[in-house]
C-alpha cells in the first residue's frame, strides 16, 4: 500500500504566479505549502504577500515572495530568471493571475481594442511566457514537471466578456498544446476552468440568485480550485495530461434541480412541468 500514489509534495519547488491576495491564489499557494512544496510565489502587492506568509506559518512548506507586475513583461521575465537560477528546479507551476475589471465588461459589438489586449495581457500571454520558461529550465535539466493553469467556465461562452472568455479560451487550448509538445519531456499540463468563486474581488456572499442556478446550490470556495490544482500536480494525477478539469458545481450542465431551463417558454410544454 505504501507504493500508492499521494498529493505529497515534499521535495518540489513550486511557483504560484498570483499566489496571493486572499481568494484562488492564496488557497492554492496554501493548499501546496501544507503539501510539502518549497514555495515561490510572484504577486503585484507586497501586502498580499505578507498575509499569505503569515497565514501560511506553520505549514510544511516554505514560502518566498517575489513582487512584479505580469503585463510588464520586462519585470516578470527578470523575476522568472532570479527564481529559475536557483540550485533547485521548479517542478511545477500554477498560474492563477487572471480575471477582468469592472470597466472590462461590454457588449462584444462595443469592445476596445485596448481593452481586449489589456485582458488578453492580463488573462493569457503572461502564462506563456511562464510556462516557456519554465518547461525549458526542466528540459534542460531532464527533470519531469507539472503546470496548471487557472481558466475558467468563461471559456464556453459568457455574455459581456468576450475578451475575458476568447482569453481563457486560449488558455485551455495552449495548455492541450503544451501537453502535446512537452509530455516526452515528463511535463504535464493540464487546466482547471472555475466556476463563479467567493474571492475578494468577486464578492463574498451567497447570491441567492446565483446559487440557486447551480445544481449544488452554493458558489464555490477558493479552496474548492485549490484542491483541484493540487490533484492535478500530484502523482495520483501522473497519467492525466492536456486536460481541462471544470470545477464549477454543476453550473455549466444547465438547470438545477427542479428548476425549469430558461429554454422552455412553449406553453404547451410548460403545462407538463407545472
Amino acid at each position: 500500500m505504501s507504493d500508492l500514489p499521494t498529493l505529497d509534495l515534499s521535495g518540489g519547488t513550486a511557483l504560484v504566479v498570483g499566489g496571493a491576495g486572499g481568494g484562488i491564489g492564496s488557497a492554492v499557494t496554501l493548499a501546496l505549502a501544507d503539501a510539502g512544496a518549497e514555495l515561490h510565489i510572484v504577486t503585484y502587492d507586497r501586502d498580499h504577500a505578507e498575509e499569505v506568509i503569515e497565514e501560511g506559518k506553520g505549514l510544511r512548506g516554505s514560502i518566498q515572495p517575489h513582487i512584479a507586475d505580469v503585463t510588464d513583461e520586462t519585470a516578470f521575465s527578470a523575476v522568472l530568471n532570479h527564481i529559475l537560477d536557483a540550485q533547485e528546479p521548479v517542478k511545477f507551476l500554477v498560474n492563477v493571475v487572471g480575471g477582468v475589471g469592472v470597466t472590462d465588461w461590454s457588449r462584444t459589438k462595443d469592445c476596445e481594442m485596448d481593452t481586449f489586449d489589456r485582458i488578453l495581457s492580463r488573462n493569457l500571454r503572461y502564462a506563456l511566457v511562464s510556462c516557456r520558461e519554465v518547461a525549458s529550465s526542466l528540459i534542460e535539466q531532464s527533470s519531469p514537471g507539472a503546470i496548471v493553469n487557472i481558466s475558467s467556465i468563461a471559456a464556453r461562452a459568457i455574455p459581456l466578456l468576450a475578451g475575458y472568455g476568447a482569453a481563457k479560451a486560449g488558455l485551455e487550448s495552449m495548455s492541450r498544446t503544451m501537453a502535446a509538445e512537452w509530455g516526452q519531456h515528463g511535463i504535464r499540463v493540464n487546466a482547471v476552468a472555475a466556476g463563479t468563486v467567493k474571492t475578494p474581488r468577486a464578492g463574498q456572499g451567497d447570491v441567492q440568485e446565483v446559487a440557486q442556478r447551480i445544481p449544488l446550490q452554493r458558489r464555490g470556495e477558493p479552496a474548492d480550485i485549490a484542491n483541484a490544482v493540487l490533484f492535478l500536480l500530484s502523482e495520483k494525477a501522473s497519467y492525466i495530461t492536456g486536460q481541462t478539469l471544470t470545477v464549477d458545481g454543476g453550473s455549466t450542465l444547465g438547470a438545477s434541480g427542479d428548476r425549469l431551463p430558461d429554454v422552455v417558454t412553449n406553453p404547451a410544454v410548460r403545462e407538463q412541468f407545472d
